[in-house]
């Protein structure tokens, strides 16, 4: 059985997600990568497991991170990425696309969260970290459901980090400004996606979650971080 540090990152198919995987493997974790759509090709940087994971379905959670503890007999990052947004106005979204929404948004990453939970209270160890946004903080015209679930993952990671902290479990939220992710350019234009001031790209938010790997960051624990990047316009 392994004993090389492992990692699960959800949402690895492409954007934030893939940037973090891809960031991980670099720092000489084993990486398993969850999602439904796969839209980056395995490259030299993308050698990571790849796994077809629906996260609003608990049993294909369990079953991944089962597979995991087979593999490696530990988990000791879990990256919450997933996520989808869309436009919308608050009087006319349907019932189903708010459930979408939130199913994936947060229900997903709760759902990740606990089984993480249940390994890692008894090792004593890892670290747990949602890509929240800041619309959660600050809200989004035509996009309540996605601000609103954002901001209920804030509210989780704090919650998460106060129970887990006795285990020596950190439960962090980064919370990145607009980057250039199909997510972004699926819902805006290429002239406004171009006007847009401090983009990141997601190998920026994969740098920030570097720090929060220590074990010194638990004098941190359950930080909700907000980054963007900042440029001459």
């Amino acid at each position: 059985m392994s004993v090389k540090k492992s990692a699960i990152v959800t949402g690895a198919g492409s954007g934030i997600g893939f940037a973090i995987a891809c960031r991980l493997v670099k720092e000489g974790y084993a990486v398993t990568g969850l999602d439904v759509m796969w839209r980056q090709p395995i490259s030299q940087d993308a050698v990571f497991e790849r796994i077809d994971c629906d996260i609003r379905k608990s049993e294909q959670i369990k079953s991944t991170f089962a597979h995991v503890m087979k593999v490696h007999g530990r988990v000791d990052v879990v990256v919450n990425s997933a996520g989808v947004s869309g436009r919308w106005t608050v009087a006319t979204i349907s019932d189903e696309e708010w459930t979408r929404v939130l199913d994936i948004n947060l229900f997903g990453t709760f759902a990740c969260m606990r089984e993480a939970a249940k390994i890692m209270s008894v090792q004593k160890s890892g670290v747990i970290i949602n890509i929240a946004s800041n619309r959660g903080l600050h809200g989004l015209r035509n996009g309540s459901p996605y601000a609103a679930s954002k901001g209920a993952v804030l509210a989780l990671t704090k919650s998460a980090a106060l129970e887990l902290a006795p285990s020596n479990v950190g439960v962090y939220a980064i919370l990145p400004g607009s980057t250039d992710t199909p997510l972004l350019r699926g819902t805006r234009s290429e002239e406004q996606v171009a006007q847009i001031v401090g983009l990141n790209q997601p190998e920026h938010v994969a740098d920030a979650i570097l720090p929060l790997l220590s074990s010194d960051a638990l004098a941190f624990n359950g930080a909700c971080i907000s980054i963007s990047r900042r440029t001459a316009q």
